[in-house]
């Protein structure tokens, strides 16, 4: 019974005691009240009566007489007995309460005194526990959560590193394991340059001039698509004004600073390094670096050109600077990417990209102004020195100066140097370099970086892109630029560049700087990050496997460290705990405990990994890793198309991107002033890149001569057929007199067209005409057809090809020529538009021609027009310095081909052959006198044609040659030629000539 049951068992005694007491008092009370009190009245006596002998108060006694005797006899309860038994539990009950009270007051008295006297004591006591909960979580707890992320981290790289950057690096290696590529993924062909492919002599001619906000005429070089023709003519532009003179002094100072500081890990290698200094730059190392970056970002003129030539915001390849002192030499021409691995003749494997110079003061031609040598970007030599030093300049050429600030944009396939500093005395050329590419866009465009570049930057910057520049001050800091840099996060509205991982991966898979097998070693020898790994850690350094296997073997050993520590530590923490509850007797479970916390927080991790694992594969490179689509091949192997080969012959028409039949297709070695209508630059993934042909030598000539005949091919439509016939055969004629038109075939070797091809090519172009709406929908469906033939979701469906491009033939055909003839044409303005425009109208369409006096049509144009047509006897003319001809090789009766050096007499010259059989002070070419009258026009050769091969049997043999069939010609200018033995050789294009 507890303390309230109590209670109310006493309050209810004592209320019945006090009802006893006062209707039914003990008899001297009676008779007190009736000596003294008046009487009770009837109804009052009777109800107490009747109440005291109710059955509540009287009793049945029952003894045993009366028992026996089987009656009952009603007796009065003595009240006293009752009152005594009332008090009496009472007095017990009220005791019980007050022992009760007495003993909890007693216990609170001495908890109040212990918790008086024991007040520091508790405090202590909670600080002691929480002192005890924070050792735990440090160093039981916070352990165990480290190294098991530890080791969930590394089990997530060696995953990602095997399942996605491996197989990066083995799709991205180029000929390691088939050389076959070479031929099979050409675009152009491996041309040849010399002096008369310079394009210019001036800095002035590739000055542009800054947009005008009022100007929208866009007429003139301030125009985005003039400035754009004039980069991939020359190969460079400069755009002036990028950055104020305050912030070129700002960031200038800074970098003279720093090449102070530079440790050797931050060097960059040059040639001749001497009086030369090279780093990569953070972008928020400095402020200055990031006002520079943000004004060049936010000018215009240069956004639009860069979005032209690369696509929407390209990406930050380069952050760098170099600078230049009193005294350095002149470094070797070159270009700076490689001849086998860049985009002139593999557009759609390799990048293309461009580099902005600019010189933070006003450079002079004394200071070692950059040198330049335009119009080398389309070229494939392995060395153009000699020509270079022939036609090269400076930036700062003609005692001209090159501000501060004004940026030369140059493709990095063109060919330049640093110059020597030749004052005595001079402030440093400092000069600030950014590289753009393209961004990835992994399993749509296959294209990999270029080989030999090294697209040096600071180790935080990859990964940025153009707009990022903008507000460099932001989003390329610290944390954000690290794990855009290692490809982990970016903004949300951002793009991606290209990161540290997949540039690292795309270099070892071709042994390119700075991961070749000797880089490996001083990486692991030398590098503070190699050093900072313990020796038994490092992965296999064979020269074999190279940095992929040392990788692939260093994750797994510290995956596998991690376990093994995770593990030790575990049973450390329990054997810890378990000691501690031997000696509690398992009071407090310890070990339990530890247990549960464990796996709780491993789950947590583990959700969290997983998570990260999910995140990964959803990216866009993670897709196409898995769909074996990153790096792909462009073009189908022709070792993978030999058994449906068959297929694609009865898509002939379509297969060469023209409405043409091609009856017998002979391969053959592209020429200068060939035009070479090909379909392998029809892609929306290469930037302007799609448009490389049209500055092909022989392609501008055949562009200038549809724009000048177009219009009035048209105008004819409603004349006689005669009319019409006579401007086709004029140029027909004209591109047979300067070369032949060439295209290419599902293998991408250069075909001659037949005759009955040239004209229908003829006659859909001057139909169509040159930036008209026609030729626009003609490229977009070449496109279409490229993606058809070529796409990889395409590859394997041979039928569903041949149905795409017969429907695709079909598209195209409803612009035919006959339906295009009319008295109008649309033409596209200098803004970009369209409009319409009535030729019959316009008497100032019709050129000036006068074919009853003149040979040749373009006889009527100046000679700025005619400036970069071929110079040479197929034209009528009289052989000149810079002609290819054909003359008697050393007296042995076959005419080879060689090249006019210079003329002394009127029939008389020196003339090169390019054999390499001779090696003499000219550097492995033969000079010999010619005499012109006994000389004969270069013709090309084709497929089928019979040769005569020089033969290589020894260095002083007398010249021989033998006889041999012209057999398969590529674009790298060899061919297979098969002997009068039926034996096949490979042989170069300047080591045979038609047979006489």
């Amino acid at each position: 019974m507890n303390k309230k049951q109590k209670s109310l068992v006493v309050s209810d005694l004592k209320v019945l005691r006090d009802h006893i007491l006062r209707y039914c008092p003990p008899p001297r009370q009676q008779q007190q009240q009736q000596q003294g009190q008046p009487a009770m009245t009837s109804s009052a006596s009777s109800s107490f009566t009747s109440y005291c002998s109710s059955p509540l108060l009287v009793g049945t006694a029952t003894t045993a007489a009366v028992h026996k005797k089987n009656r009952q006899e009603e007796v009065v309860f003595p009240y006293s007995v009752l009152l005594s038994r009332i008090n009496k539990e009472i007095k017990i009950a009220t005791a019980q309460q007050s022992d009760i009270q007495n003993s909890r007051s007693i216990v609170s008295k001495k908890k109040k005194k212990k918790k008086k006297t024991n007040n520091g004591k508790t405090t202590t006591n909670y600080l002691l526990r929480m002192i005890k909960t924070m050792l735990r979580i440090f160093f039981m707890d916070v352990p165990m959560v480290m190294v098991f992320s530890l080791v969930m981290l590394t089990m997530v790289v060696k995953f990602y590193y095997n399942h996605y950057i491996s197989p990066t690096i083995d799709a991205a290696q180029w000929i390691q394991d088939d050389a076959s590529r070479l031929q099979d993924e050409f675009t152009y062909y491996a041309r040849e340059c010399d002096v008369s492919d310079v394009t210019t002599g001036s800095i002035q001619d590739v000055i542009l001039q800054q947009q005008q906000e009022h100007d929208t005429s866009g007429n003139g070089k301030n125009n985005y698509d003039e400035a754009v023709q004039v980069i991939m003519t020359h190969g460079m532009a400069v755009v002036p004004s990028l950055i104020d003179t305050n912030t070129s002094q700002e960031l200038r100072n800074y970098i003279l600073k720093r090449n102070m500081e530079l440790t050797a890990d931050e060097v960059i290698p040059l040639d001749t390094p001497q009086n030369r200094w090279s780093f990569g730059i953070h972008a928020n190392e400095h402020v200055s670096v990031a006002n520079a970056l943000s004004q060049l970002s936010s000018n215009v003129l240069l956004e639009n050109i860069l979005s032209k030539l690369l696509g929407h915001d390209p990406a930050v390849a380069e952050i760098t600077a170099i600078s230049v002192a009193p005294g350095a030499e002149a470094q070797g021409w070159h270009s700076d990417v490689k001849q086998l691995g860049n985009s002139v003749k593999y557009a759609q494997t390799f990048t293309h990209s461009y580099s902005l110079f600019l010189p933070l003061q006003d450079v002079t031609n004394v200071m070692g102004a950059t040198e330049l040598c335009p119009g080398t970007h389309y070229c494939a030599d392995e060395d153009l020195e000699d020509v270079c030093v022939e036609k090269g300049f400076q930036a700062a050429a003609d005692g001209g100066i090159w501000k501060a600030g004004d940026g030369l944009l140059m493709n990095q396939k063109m060919w330049h140097r640093g110059a020597a500093y030749t004052a005595k005395n001079g402030p440093h050329r400092v000069v600030f370099i950014i590289t753009f590419i393209s961004r990835p866009n992994f399993g749509v465009d296959h294209r990999q970086l270029s080989h030999g570049t090294y697209f040096h930057i600071h180790p935080h910057m990859y990964g940025h892109t153009w707009n990022d520049l903008k507000n460099a001050h932001v989003v390329m800091t610290w944390p954000f630029a690290p794990l855009r840099s290692l490809g982990i996060w970016k903004p949300p509205n951002a793009n991606w560049g290209w990161d540290w991982v997949t540039t690292s991966a795309t270099r070892i898979a071709n042994d390119q700087n700075g991961y070749m097998f000797e880089d490996l070693l001083d990486f692991v020898e030398s590098y503070s990050i190699g050093q900072m790994i313990p020796s038994w850690l490092h992965g296999s350094t064979a020269e074999e496997g190279g940095w992929q296997l040392y990788f692939k073997e260093t994750i797994e050993n510290i995956a596998l460290f991690a376990v093994v520590i995770y593990v030790l530590l575990f049973l450390l923490l329990m054997s810890v705990t378990l000691v501690m509850d031997l000696f509690e007797e398992f009071d407090k479970h310890r070990t339990k405990s530890y247990i549960q916390r464990t796996l709780c927080w491993n789950v947590l991790v583990l959700v969290l990994t997983h998570q990260v694992v999910m995140k990964l594969e959803s990216t866009q490179y993670a897709r196409s890793v898995r769909e074996k689509t990153i790096f792909a091949r462009p073009f189908v192997a022709k070792s993978d198309t030999t058994s449906n080969e068959h297929l694609f012959e009865d898509i002939v028409p379509i297969t060469i991107g023209r409405n043409v039949t091609i009856t017998e297709r002979l391969t053959t070695i592209p020429e200068k002033h060939d035009v070479l209508l090909g379909s392998r630059f029809a892609s929306n993934e290469i930037g302007y890149y799609r448009h490389f042909l049209n500055y092909h030598p022989g392609n501008r000539m055949w562009r200038d001569l549809i724009t000048t005949y177009s219009e009035l091919y048209r105008s004819y439509c409603r004349l006689p057929l005669i009319f019409q016939s006579y401007i086709r055969s004029t140029i027909e004629n004209d591109v047979h007199q300067n070369g032949r038109i060439l295209t290419q075939n599902y293998y991408g070797e250069w075909v001659v067209m037949n005759d009955e091809d040239v004209k229908d090519t003829v006659l859909r172009n001057l139909q169509i005409g040159i930036d008209t709406i026609h030729q626009v929908l003609d490229k977009e469906i070449d496109v279409l057809t490229a993606t058809a033939k070529h796409g990889t979701f395409m590859r394997g469906s041979p039928l569903i090809q041949i149905a795409t491009l017969k429907n695709l033939g079909d598209l195209k055909n409803i612009l035919k020529p006959e339906q295009l003839c009319s008295g109008q044409s649309i033409v596209k303005g200098h803004n970009g538009s369209f409009r319409r425009r009535n030729i019959l109208d316009s008497s100032s369409s019709f050129p000036i021609v006068r074919y009853a006096s003149q040979s040749s049509p373009l006889r009527h144009r100046s000679k700025e027009k005619r400036s970069f047509l071929p110079h040479n006897s197929r034209t009528g003319m009289h052989p000149k310095v810079g002609d290819v001809i054909l003359a008697n090789f050393r007296g042995s009766g076959y005419m080879m081909p060689c090249k006019i050096l210079f003329v002394e007499y009127d029939d008389y010259a020196v003339a090169e052959f390019k054999y390499g059989i001779s090696q003499d002070e000219y550097g492995g070419v033969e000079r010999s006198n010619v005499y012109l009258n006994k000389t004969k026009p270069f013709k090309g050769v084709k497929q089928n044609d019979r040769i005569a091969v020089l033969n290589h049997e020894c260095q002083n043999c007398p010249i021989t040659f033998e006889d041999a069939t012209l057999g398969t010609c590529y674009p790298d200018l060899t061919c297979e030629a098969v002997d009068i033995h039926g034996q096949l050789k490979s042989v170069f294009k300047d080591e045979f000539v038609l047979a006489s």
